[in-house]
């Protein structure tokens, strides 16, 4: 994949801009804890992100889909910049605000870029297997930050202080930014543009935004793999949410113990990127996202079910695998099988599904524990993963067609 001279600085650049993103997710809780004494403005500083995905996803799709994708994400990387260095001039409780303010802009600008960088990506490499290699190398990237982004971030936090956390990812933004301006990929064609002014305007942006769920509703493949990881989505999110309970109640172990089990999970998260490419070469998507979820949903229930630290341990380091071939194969499905012009949309679409369901697995799975206790809820876990994977079984065997309307445009 690397050979690609383009996808290597898209790449590039979403290795800065995702790092710096890492450091601060553990450093900005600390520092608003630090400042305010208070664990809800703490949590309002974790909360602050998820908002924009729920408020601005299907909009920023449709708006993707109207300009210059990758103008699109050299803004919104500028934008960002300057959004997270506001941080910079907090000192007191008094400018806690503006940390939030911060947040919200950063996350609504990533609403921008990430589905202008899924929809980029296939006019880059194209919708054949280097799609495939591209989206596994994206997963081992984020991967990999996974494994060292937070720690790294706690460790310049704890030496260096905030200012220094902050300084470093409003250059990493910058770095994106710089990476992105070295893609020659132009498109040959313009996006398509809407006439009119003021009401007229917003109608069809209401109308392109209803096109692009129309395009997932009305494809029998594209529809189920939106249910199934609508599904995936609820039960992992309640999964994370019991995790510090089930470690401290039912293992009864340290909080050294959970970050431990957290290095087996990203281990397995690596491992799944390989085995992904070598299942996608054997067999057919279907078979591979029916595969992938009902081996996580026994994971699932084989982990939750042996309350033995030693045995969670080696089950933590199976349940990462699984799920990054979930991710890794459903995200190449819907870029391989979705029509250039409706990309950024059925894109942007599935993300606001997913954050939709993360919140609403979040929320279940804080009531359920407590009505339910910490292992019910797990398998309750178990059995929606299963309910996802028979889900899949509901895309027709036959492949769909690939689009043809990919322009891979030409060097400038």
């Amino acid at each position: 994949m690397l050979r690609i001279r383009d996808y290597r600085f898209l790449a590039s650049g979403q290795l800065l801009s995702s790092l710096g993103d890492w450091f601060l997710l553990l450093a900005v809780p600390y520092y608003v804890l630090e400042l305010t004494g208070s664990a809800m403005a703490s949590g309002f500083s974790l909360a602050a992100g998820t908002v924009p995905a729920l408020v601005l996803g299907p909009l920023a799709g449709a708006l993707v889909d109207r300009w210059n994708r990758l103008r699109v994400m050299i803004a919104a990387d500028l934008v960002r910049m300057v959004a997270v260095s506001l941080m910079l001039w907090v000192d007191s409780p008094e400018e806690v605000w503006l940390i939030y303010v911060a947040l919200v802009l950063e996350s609504s600008l990533s609403q921008l870029f990430n589905p202008a960088s899924a929809a980029l990506l296939p006019q880059l490499v194209g919708r054949e297997g280097d799609l495939h290699a591209a989206n596994s190398l994206s997963a081992l990237i984020a991967g990999s930050i996974r494994l060292v982004g937070g720690p790294l971030g706690g460790a310049v936090y704890g030496v260096l202080g905030f200012t220094a956390v902050v300084a470093i990812d409003t250059i990493s933004y910058a770095c994106s930014a710089l990476c992105l301006t070295m893609i020659r990929y132009r498109p040959r064609t313009t996006a398509c543009r809407s006439t009119g002014t003021g009401r007229g305007q917003v109608r069809t942006l209401a109308a392109e935004i209803r096109d692009g769920v129309t395009q997932i509703r009305h494809s029998p493949w594209l529809a189920a793999l939106a249910a199934a990881g609508t599904l995936f989505a609820i039960a992992t999110s309640a999964v994370n949410v019991g995790l510090i309970p089930y470690v401290d109640q039912v293992l009864h172990a340290s909080p050294q113990i959970l970050g431990l089990l957290f290095g087996a999970f990203g281990a397995g998260f690596l491992l799944g990127v390989p085995l992904s490419r070598a299942l996608a070469r054997r067999f057919a998507d279907r078979t591979v996202l029916v595969g992938s979820l009902t081996a996580l949903a026994v994971t699932f229930a084989a982990t939750f079910n042996t309350p033995v630290i030693g045995w969670s341990a080696a089950l933590f380091l199976t349940i990462g695998a699984p799920m990054v071939c979930f991710a890794i194969t459903s995200g190449t499905f819907v870029a391989r099988h979705t029509p250039d012009a409706m990309l950024g949309r059925a894109s942007a679409t599935n993300g606001f599904l997913q954050a939709a369901a993360s919140l609403s697995g979040m929320v279940a799975g804080s009531l359920l524990s407590e009505a339910l206790g910490i292992v019910t809820t797990m398998n309750l876990c178990c059995v929606t993963v299963a309910l996802a994977a028979g889900t899949i079984l509901l895309m027709p065997r036959r492949q769909p067609p690939i689009p043809e309307d990919v322009s891979l445009g030409e060097a400038a």
